[in-house]
């Protein structure tokens, strides 16, 4: 009877790693191949959702940080700013030819940059604010305790204090 069931793997999550050993999941595939259709069908709004969303693709790149919170910043913003190129392509019809006409405007990439760019900057000065906030919220309540125990110790006595070890 041991012999029978000699072929079957022991561990399920083997026979799970063979089943998957196969490269990107089926899910993915069908993600990424929807995507492709949407960008051929609207190539039009693809090309200046692409083109004014650089500023995000750098920013994504080049942040270091382990919370990765610079290209949100920076995409909110360079989202903002490229919406109103998307509202004027689809007013002008929507064509590949607004399209490239809208991109060879420098009005429309000023916008989206220049927003990009103030997200830049909400990221460099906010940061530090956030931290100075957090640091001065974490003294005051280092001073809340020392105070605290100043007043157990004058109520209770010097043994409070004392800690066993």
């Amino acid at each position: 009877m041991a012999a029978k069931n000699s072929n079957k793997p022991k561990n399920k999550t083997v026979a799970k790693k063979g089943a998957k050993s196969g490269g990107i999941a089926w899910p993915v595939r069908i993600a990424v191949f929807l995507i492709l259709v949407c960008a051929a069908v609207f190539a039009a709004s693809t090309l200046i959702f692409f083109v004014c969303m650089m500023p995000t693709f750098v920013a994504m790149v080049i942040d270091k940080q382990p919370q990765k919170t610079l290209w949100l910043t920076v995409g909110s913003m360079n989202l903002a700013g490229t919406v109103p190129a998307w509202f004027r392509l689809w007013e002008a019809g929507g064509t590949m030819a607004d399209s490239l006409g809208m991109l060879s405007n420098p009005g429309a990439l000023l916008i989206a940059y220049g927003a990009a760019g103030a997200g830049w900057m909400i990221h460099m000065n906010v940061t530090p604010v956030v931290a100075a906030m957090a640091i001065k919220r974490g003294e005051n309540r280092l001073r809340d305790i020392e105070k605290r125990q100043r007043e157990l110790i004058r109520k209770w006595g010097d043994g409070v204090a004392r800690t066993q070890e």
